[in-house]
């Protein structure tokens, strides 16, 4: 059963997850800790109440009921619980975390006290690659101690694994075999998980081991547009029945949001997950303390998407906008509109020439193949009974392989398509001609790539305490740690071939595809119903094998000739690895080595109604990056097309260097007003590390002539810095109830954030997208929680109880004169977030059913287009139900997403569609067993 809104803290703060209770001082045992094995929702509750109430620091922490048994499959929804986190999910899966309005990149995760790599190409850390019941607790620490590692301005997060002699001692088991079903995709998963320790009767040795398997399938159903085009457009000035037109009729209109493609969107997953955790405690002698831990994650993800397209270019017949600017309706011209306007495809027109619109059938595979692992070793060594020493080593490495294919095959409209923005929730698309004519499909873009990246590390602490107990001074910790880092991403692809067929010119047999119907396609959806529910897939395979031969190859398209075109497949087949084979792109590789060493000092004060701690860490930063940059010769694009061709110059090999200290002073104190009264201050100063991938000297480039975009690495980046300002009030009525409210504030600068900036090359205007400092401002905000049993009540109703939290932020951005045109406040944040759960223990049965929601927030201020992308308000309501047969037995169900809500994100306007998203709803259940 989940812990609804448990709250719990170290009391001194450090993630210690290596050393057990037995090890620590008096000061630091969390009685969380005191005993493992912790059994239903209110024991959970009452031990997160008691160091919540006991912490000399602000940490709010999720922990198991019972061995393996997390409270939610995943760890990042058990977060979303707590006071002032929220998530982003993936395939309907918490991966994501945001605290107090920061986004997953200013927050620090850790694995029991320490880095652990990651598959993403930044710092970011993705809860999905971890199962649930090998975690034991999870802390979010909200306020600053020198002693926790730096880097989380938002918070600092440590997932503790289970640790053999914080249990019972002797031989123990527990298991859960169950199954996932996802409703979308009407499919049932498999999901087994056990975990078994042995410890000697005088807990002087043990082991424990756990280990997970999943594989979900499940369904994604999305319409999506990539973005909405601000600026002129190039109009025709007529109606799609027009005819005679001439070159009088093209014009051009002012300023207005254009959406660049409308998408039909089918994705088919399957998440297997495979996870081992394990750890090996020998107490050597009263005075040593010896761990072995190791964690290790297998996470691949295979996707599909069959995706009905539409592609919009200048020019646009009847284009309508309202008053915001926003393009509500256009045609776009067809072989037929063409036809009767002769005028409009004279060769003078030049670079006014009119296109015809497309109608595309596209296969998208994306593949997630990751592993990831962690090993460490701790000793705890009391000197004596006022020193104790803890000496901790470790290494962590996590890859990824990402194949991907976007493959497509279409047709030049012989009508004119049109779109159209109505009240709908789906925009309309209509006037599409034959588009389940499979002989009139012809190749278009195919694109080959594989990406690979590593993230390796190496860490080193060294900790310890000095009791004093002189007055109020009560104890002296210090300590030192060094760890690096290297992250590198390769990627390779067919850059050089992308557009051989773009000009729709080469027929697709007929064979090589199939009928494909998008049924119950976001029914709950105005407008679904309108959709352009048939067209056709294929396997990618296939088509890249047909259009890879000599003599497809070497059919005249794009204005060429029949010689032309036969130089020009002999040039193509040439090229190593063939047409569509992986060739390594020098000028994107990223290549990050990060070195950081520290040290710190914390004084523990005390008195008899208050305490607190004073001290600073200490942090030397030093960065080298690694890689190629080419040169652009040139900008090519081929007839009948508007796709860029780059043609590069020899990479050359690069190294930039950058080091920075911070000096990160941090103070804590709490205040007893009653005896069941609290008050608590902290202030500190924190620091963000720019993520990894933002640091490479590694270059982008693509697009078309109408968006020309490019990106990268930015190797000179400062650290993103904070001063931070919290205050708590707490009340606790009982063991097990309390209410709190808490307010921060924090003051920010060199903010880092993506931002898009015009630059000219080789001729053409591009908008440059990479991560830039800048940026000042401020968070402030408040937090309100707690829980409330009904022990009082009579019978079967004193099993009730209630637990609930409610988050405002609100921000304040100063950004340098002209470095952007976006006005944007900080990713990920919502002004408004809640979550709240009833639950009920009681004769055997645990329950729970919990509403979660957060406000709009912004995505990203530089996302799709250019634009600032932001998601709409998001609510979702998940229960779990679970029964004790005996004490050993346990049958249980869990439901998410219930009322099966849509994720919907949207360009600066909410009219301005980007995603309208159906994930479906979740159940799991099974039995679990315990021996």
């Amino acid at each position: 059963m989940a812990q609804s809104n448990a709250n719990s803290v170290a009391t001194t703060g450090t993630p210690q997850a290596d050393t057990p209770a037995e090890a620590r001082g008096p000061s630091e045992i969390d009685p969380q800790e005191a005993d493992i094995v912790v059994t239903g929702i209110r024991s959970s509750l009452r031990s997160s109440v008691a160091t919540k109430r006991n912490a000399e620091n602000i940490v709010d922490s999720i922990s198991a009921e019972d061995t393996g048994k997390f409270p939610d499959n995943n760890v990042a929804e058990s977060l979303q619980r707590i006071t002032g986190v929220a998530i982003d999910r993936s395939g309907g899966e918490g991966q994501f975390i945001t605290v107090r309005g920061l986004g997953p990149e200013f927050n620090t995760v850790l694995v029991n006290g320490r880095i652990m790599a990651t598959d993403n190409d930044g710092r970011e850390f993705s809860f999905d690659v971890l199962s649930s019941n090998m975690i034991q607790r999870t802390d979010v620490y909200k306020s600053s101690l020198p002693q926790l590692q730096e880097g989380g301005i938002g918070a600092t997060v440590n997932v503790v694994t289970a640790r053999p002699l914080d249990g019972k001692s002797g031989f123990h088991i527990a298991g859960a075999a169950g199954g996932i079903y996802d409703t979308l995709a009407d499919k049932l998963s498999p999901d087994v998980s056990g975990v078994a320790s042995w410890t000697t009767d005088d807990k002087t040795f043990g082991v424990v081991l756990s280990a997970s398997y999943t594989d979900r399938r499940s369904q994604n159903d999305n319409v999506n547009i990539g973005g909405w085009i601000l600026g002129p457009e190039g109009l025709i000035n007529g109606t799609a029945s027009s005819t005679g037109l001439t070159g009088t009729s093209l014009i051009n209109s002012g300023d207005v949001h254009t959406p660049r493609d409308t998408n039909f969107n089918r994705e088919d997953n399957r998440r297997e997950r495979i996870n081992v955790a394990g750890a090996i405690q020998s107490q050597i002698n009263d005075s040593l303390l010896l761990t072995v831990d190791g964690i290790y994650s297998k996470f691949n993800v295979s996707q599909r998407t069959r995706r009905f397209g539409l592609f919009y270019t200048p020019r646009f017949i009847g284009l309508q906008t309202n008053a915001n600017g926003t393009v509500t309706g256009f045609n776009r011209p067809g072989s037929q509109f063409l036809a009767a306007n002769p005028g409009l495809t004279d060769p003078s027109l030049a670079d006014q020439r009119v296109t015809l619109s497309q109608n595309d059938n596209i296969v998208y595979t994306y593949d997630r193949d990751t592993e990831s692992y962690q090993f460490g070793t701790n000793l705890a060594w009391d000197v004596s009974d006022r020193l104790k020493l803890k000496f901790d080593a470790s290494a962590t490495q996590a890859t990824r392989r990402q194949p991907h294919q976007f493959i497509v095959v279409g047709t030049l409209a012989q009508t004119s398509p049109r779109f159209d923005l109505t009240d709908n929730d789906i925009p309309m698309v209509s006037n599409l001609g034959p588009i389940t004519d499979p002989n009139i499909l012809r190749a278009h873009y195919a694109l080959n790539q594989l990406i690979d990246v590593r993230d390796k590390g190496i860490e080193f602490h060294a900790d310890g305490e000095w009791k004093v107990d002189d007055g109020i001074f009560k104890s002296l910790m210090f300590g030192a740690a060094y760890n690096q880092r290297r992250k590198t991403r390769n990627l390779a692809d067919n850059q050089d071939t992308l557009c051989t067929y773009c000009g729709y010119d080469i027929s697709i047999p007929a064979n090589l595809v199939t009928p494909y119907t998008l049924d119950g396609f976001l029914d709950k959806a105005s407008g679904s119903d309108l959709i352009p529910a048939n067209f056709f897939t294929f396997n990618p395979a296939d088509i890249l094998s047909y259009i890879s031969q000599p003599s497809v190859l070497a059919q005249p398209r794009q204005g060429r000739t029949a010689a032309e075109q036969a130089a020009e497949a002999a040039r193509i087949l040439a090229i190593p690895g063939g047409p569509y084979g992986l060739r390594n792109r020098p000028n994107a590789r990223l290549d990050v080595q990060e070195k950081v060493v520290a040290g710190y000092l914390n004084a523990n004060f005390g008195g008899d109604t208050w305490s607190g701690n004073i001290g600073a860490r200490f942090v030397s930063t030093r960065v080298t990056s690694r890689g190629f940059q080419q040169p652009i010769l040139s900008i090519t694009v081929n007839p009948g097309d508007d796709n860029l061709n780059f043609n590069f110059g020899p990479a050359q090999p690069v190294a930039i260097r950058n080091s920075y200290t911070d000096f990160l002073p941090s103070a804590n104190l709490k205040y007893e007003l009653t005896q069941n009264m609290l008050l608590r201050g902290a202030v500190s100063k924190t620091v963000t590390r720019p993520t990894l991938t933002s640091l490479g000297v590694d270059n982008s480039y693509g697009g078309r002539i109408t968006n020309a975009t490019s990106g990268g690495g930015n190797p000179l980046l400062r650290p993103f810095r904070s001063t931070n300002y919290d205050l708590s009030y707490e009340y606790y009525l009982s063991d097990v109830s309390y209410v709190s409210v808490s307010g921060f504030y924090k003051q920010f600068t060199d903010f880092l954030e993506s931002q898009t900036l015009p630059v000219r090359l080789a001729g053409f205007d591009f908008l440059d997208t990479r991560t830039r400092n800048g940026q000042s401002g401020s968070i402030a905000g408040v937090e309100v929680g707690g829980q409330y049993t009904f022990d009082q009540l009579p019978g079967a109703l004193s099993g009730f109880g209630v637990a609930g939290n409610y988050t405002y932020v609100t921000s304040n951005v100063e950004r340098a004169q002209g470095a952007t045109t976006n006005i944007c406040g900080y990713n990920g944040l919502s002004p408004h977030s809640a979550n709240g759960s009833v639950f009920y223990e009681q004769y055997g049965i645990q329950a729970r059913g919990s509403y979660n929601w957060r406000s709009s927030f912004q995505r990203a201020c530089f996302g799709a287009a250019s634009r600032p992308e932001n998601r709409a308000a998001y609510g979702q309501l998940d229960f779990s139900l679970a029964y004790d047969i005996d004490e050993r037995f346990q049958i249980y169900a869990q439901g998410v997403n219930i009322t099966n809500q849509y994720v919907n994100d949207y360009s600066v306007l909410e009219e301005r569609l980007l995603l309208l998203q159906n994930t479906g709803a979740r159940y799991l259940f099974g039995v679990r067993a315990r021996f």
